[in-house]
């Protein structure tokens, strides 16, 4: 099977008539490649029904429109149109013809065009997405969001996303027991051959030749081979081999790793028999400044700084992954735990894929695990997060359902659910309030929500273990393999002893708890891990913060690929860093309470410049490994303490100079920057055809100085500007102007060829 890109030549236009007999491509269309998010270069928009939860962007109806030429030397075979992803409602025309239907817009769209496409002229292509107000609760952006792909396909085919290689065993003499399958299609019962070839760069593992009888319509090929010398795929060594399978004339090849998994509540999750704890952040899909489109090389320098700062593993909250996404985990050995979707029959917002859900599961679903079960990356499927309807009796229904299907089509991973013991509650929460409070449960029947958001404020432990929570995780036992547990980390410990054939995961946390969190996880076989909300910044999901923000600033890592302070807390937390970190509360914030809401730790910044008078008393954050910590300031010692947490606090006043602290007898410091002799820096990280350069403003001796306000021209000799940005820029020209205010830690700068 042949595959081509059909990247370029498009015009993308808004629509506001859908009743027109002819659609003629406007002059002002935007000629450009795709992925392209037409809601991005919308802007945004003060009066936005959307609101803060997309950023203040609304969405619109989009037309994309190309022409496809066709060669003559591919008359006779199949030819088939992939969409990797198309927000959020989607229909697709060939010639006029109606070919495909999109009702999920993290899903694939696959349109068999054979019959509708003309050889003797160009074809027209057109793809009709509809963004619903309401369709989202954070921004997922509009249009082609993901590449589209053509395959050519002889009579007698692999069915696309069909072919999968699951690694039954390893040996112990370096061998590897696996299991090849494959649906072949072909118009009539015959014999062929069949060739598959698995190799890497060192030579070729297996070249095996056999003769099938495959039968008219579709056939299941399922066959094992052992191999020797093989390297098996983990997080240390994530080494992939090419498979290809040839049935007669045509071929079809993945990119897959060799490993095993295996999970037990007395041994946790076990990759290729050894035991994992997955050191998680939960994501969302979109790209900073890029928008709500997949680019490959820039999921691979997202990935790269996840990794960095501690994480092994990813949560795809709460869609489908990308293809791009999942090629850099598989590359970097970072594990995916990929997610179906945010809702089932319950809306979240009344243009939500609820409406669509209940026709369109099966094909949302099966889309997620074929294409995902090929990447050794990916160790488990999420049925959904916090869905507000699985305390009702179709609730549990859909469970069991969703958990069916996905085994059906892979059983080498675990599944679970996001559950949150409040929304889980469904109408029963009135009860649990009830019950805390001790006022009539008729007090939290109104509709009113925020009476019981403020009792999760400060009984959030009480409310997750409540009955009425521990119930619904029981029914929910037999629908999922590890049980997902959305801020329900004081479950932990008892359910390991109440509970002993039950797996948990913490599917989200709050960044403030990981050190409290990881000393139970690490104690409790039986809980896998945890992902924290969230990993990095991402658009949307604003609450109330008003007009024109749009950053959701709740990540460990910001939007432009700059490390926070909690990232490095946490990385300490987690065993993997020794060196001490210091970070310093702004002087406004001295003596009055640091309260930002669960999903953000500290607005503490590693910085000891400060334009406030000496003596001015100032709050220090110092990470350290578990033991006692000493602080100096311009050599005297100012504070010692015991870092039980790997966390300490002191009050110091300010005067210019070298603050540092010591920790096992390693130190960090921070030094007061000479601004007279302010500078920009720069770090350029290219992948392949693209770069991406951070930006700073730095004195004379290195020391970095934040916000520092300095206009930057990005323009570079020989590339040419995506996009750029820092803290505070506005969405206005989409990030395209090739002068950068730089604000926070840096800016960021990407480049194309």
């Amino acid at each position: 099977m042949q595959q081509f890109s059909l990247a370029d030549d498009w015009y993308v236009y808004p629509r506001d008539d859908a009743f027109s007999l002819v659609t003629a491509i406007p002059d002002d269309a935007v000629h450009t490649s795709v992925p392209y998010d037409a809601l991005w270069h919308e802007g945004q928009r003060a009066d936005s029904v959307n609101g803060g939860r997309t950023s203040y962007f609304d969405g619109e109806v989009y037309y994309y429109q190309r022409e496809l030429v066709l060669d003559e030397a591919w008359r006779g075979k199949r030819l088939l149109l992939k969409f990797d992803a198309i927000f959020s409602k989607s229909f697709v025309y060939m010639n006029g013809s109606q070919v495909a239907v999109g009702d999920f817009g993290y899903a694939s769209v696959v349109a068999d065009i054979t019959d509708y496409v003309r050889w003797d002229a160009p074809n027209t292509l057109l793809v009709v997405c509809k963004c619903d107000l309401l369709s989202s609760r954070w921004y997922a952006g509009c249009g082609i969001v993901r590449p589209v792909w053509l395959y050519v396909a002889d009579p007698v085919h692999v069915t696309l996303d069909t072919l999968w290689v699951q690694t039954e065993s390893l040996t112990g003499e370096g061998g590897a027991r696996i299991r090849l399958r494959a649906t072949v299609e072909s118009p009539a019962s015959q014999v062929v051959t069949v060739r598959v070839r698995i190799a890497d760069e060192a030579g070729t593992l297996l070249d095996e030749c056999f003769p099938v009888r495959v039968t008219a319509g579709s056939y299941k090929l399922d066959r094992r081979f052992y191999l020797q010398d093989v390297r098996p795929w983990s997080e240390r060594d994530p080494h992939l081999y090419h498979v290809e399978l040839t049935v007669g004339e045509d071929a079809t090849s993945i990119r897959t790793g060799i490993r095993t998994q295996a999970w037990d509540p007395a041994h946790g999750l076990l990759i290729n028999g050894k035991s994992v704890l997955l050191r998680g952040a939960c994501i969302h899909h979109d790209e900073g400044i890029l928008g709500g489109v997949a680019n490959a090389a820039f999921e691979r320098w997202r990935v790269a700084r996840l990794r960095e700062a501690g994480f092994n593993a990813i949560r795809s909250a709460h869609n489908h992954a990308s293809a791009e996404l999942l090629a850099a985990c598989d590359e970097q050995g970072v594990y995916v735990l990929d997610e179906v979707c945010d809702m089932w029959t319950k809306m979240k917002g009344f243009g939500d894929f609820a409406q669509y859900f209940p026709h369109s599961w099966q094909q949302v679903t099966s889309s997620l695990v074929r294409e995902d079960r090929t990447h050794p990356c990916v160790v488990g499927y999420s049925t959904g997060n916090e869905i507000s309807d699985i305390n009702t009796e179709r609730g549990f229904e859909v469970a069991h359902e969703l958990y069916q299907l996905i085994h059906e089509l892979d059983d080498t991973r675990f599944v679970t659910n996001g559950v949150n013991g409040a929304f889980a509650a469904g109408e029963e929460v009135a009860d649990i309030a009830a019950d805390l409070t001790g006022r009539p449960r008729e007090d939290f029947v109104t509709g009113d929500v925020n009476q019981f958001m403020g009792l999760m404020a400060t009984r959030m432990a009480d409310i997750v273990r409540h009955p009425v929570v521990s119930r619904v995780l029981e029914r929910l036992d037999s629908c999922v393999d590890v049980q997902g547990y959305n801020y329900m980390t004081a479950r932990y410990a008892a359910d390991a002893k109440d509970y002993p054939q039950r797996l948990m995961l913490g599917t989200e946390t709050y960044p403030r708890q990981v050190a409290e969190n990881w000393e139970i996880i690490k104690q409790t076989p039986a809980c896998i891990g945890e992902f924290t909300w969230t990993g990095w910044d991402y658009v949307g999901e604003l609450g109330g913060t008003p007009y024109p923000a749009w950053q959701n600033t709740s990540g460990d890592i910001d939007t432009f690929g700059f490390r926070r302070p909690v990232s490095y807390w946490r990385e300490i937390v987690f065993g993997l860093r020794t060196q001490p970190y210091i970070a310093v509360r702004p002087p406004q914030a001295y003596g009055t309470p640091r309260e930002f809401g669960p999903w953000k730790f500290t607005d503490a910044v590693a910085s000891w410049t400060w334009d406030v008078p000496t003596g001015t008393p100032l709050t220090v954050e110092v990470y350290a490994p578990k033991g006692s910590v000493e602080l100096r300031l311009n050599g005297r010692t100012v504070g010692e303490a015991q870092t039980s947490a790997c966390y300490a606090l002191f009050d110091v006043p300010y005067e210019p100079g070298l603050l540092e602290v010591v920790s096992h007898g390693q130190v960090c410091q921070l030094d007061t920057a000479d601004v007279t002799t302010a500078r920009v820096a720069h770090q350029d990280e290219q992948m392949g055809e693209w770069l991406f350069a951070h930006i700073w403003v730095e004195d004379a001796s290195g020391t970095v100085i934040l916000d520092a306000g300095e206009e930057v021209n990005v323009t570079r000799d020989g590339w040419r500007l995506v996009a750029a940005g820092s803290e505070g820029t506005p969405t206005e020209g989409t990030f395209a102007s090739p002068v950068v205010r730089v604000m926070g830690q840096g800016a960021l700068a990407i480049y194309q060829r």
